[in-house]
């Protein structure tokens, strides 16, 4: 695991429409073609604040980059990678 600090984690109540979902889904499907997976609504929306900053300031974003720091952010995807290397 690298030396990273903990990324301070806030809880919020949203709602949704179904709309937004749609959008999710396409956000998914976006991520996804580059080879991530990225299925829980969460980590969907932390990836989609960060493209959307990127392009409100015309910034060019990786989507490599931010689909890594999204997953590698996360304490389940954490685990499954920590579990996954002691079994290799």
């Amino acid at each position: 695991m690298s030396d990273q600090q903990p990324t301070e984690k806030l809880v919020r109540t949203i709602t949704l429409t179904k709309d937004d979902l749609s959008l999710l889904d396409s956000i998914e499907r976006f991520v996804s073609s580059g080879g991530y997976r990225i299925k829980t609504d969460s980590k969907l929306i932390r990836a989609a604040i960060q493209i959307a900053h990127k392009a409100l300031h015309n910034e060019s974003f990786d989507l490599k980059e931010i689909a890594e720091k999204v997953l590698s952010e996360d304490g389940r995807t954490q685990s499954k990678l920590l579990l996954k290397g002691k079994k290799n």
